[in-house]
């Protein structure tokens, strides 16, 4: 969950170069070894290229925030602070967002051991990042579709070894 709410978050900072952004955002996620799917929407905000939090309204209280090397979330109550300099899976989680939210594909791709394809798709670019090899955790695919005319992701799905597909977005789009 944790992971997966890094991912959201990160993702969904998104900006291409560092941009204010403020943002709706829906997310499900489908848990393959349940067969079931989790609905959750919320708030985005994107204040720099290295902070962003999403807040949840549903379910309402949750949120998932990145102060530089800081990541906070509050899941059903319970709060959770990590420092990524200590705790290198969350780092990688941090930095794959980050990249990912801030048009930096390329090095998210690298940190992942993966390759790559774009394709336009109208008024939109898709980039698929596809893991070279399997591995006991991490993302097996992650796709990022972002608006050509600014850069900025409307969609993540992030496709995790275990099974778990996470799909995020978003929507409502205002630069500050």
């Amino acid at each position: 969950m944790k992971k997966i709410l890094t991912i959201v978050i990160a993702m969904l900072a998104f900006a291409a170069s560092a941009q204010k952004v403020e943002a709706r955002f829906t997310e499900s996620k489908f848990i393959k070894a349940s067969g079931k799917t989790i609905e959750a929407e919320g708030n985005l905000k994107l204040f720099s290229a290295d902070k962003m939090e999403l807040r949840y309204t549903k379910p309402a209280g949750d949120y998932f925030i990145i102060d530089g090397k800081t990541m906070s979330t509050s899941v059903k109550g319970k709060k959770t602070v990590v420092d990524t300099e200590k705790n290198a899976a969350m780092r990688t989680h941090r930095n794959t967002l980050m990249n990912c939210v801030n048009g930096n594909w390329k090095q998210a791709a690298s940190d992942n051991n993966a390759e790559t394809s774009v394709a336009e798709k109208g008024a939109n670019k898709v980039v698929t990042l596809s893991a070279k090899k399997s591995a006991p955790r991490g993302y097996s695919k992650i796709i990022i579709t972002y608006r050509k005319s600014d850069n900025l992701p409307i969609e993540l799905v992030f496709e995790e070894f275990n099974g778990i597909v996470t799909t995020y977005k978003i929507s409502n789009i205002v630069k500050k």
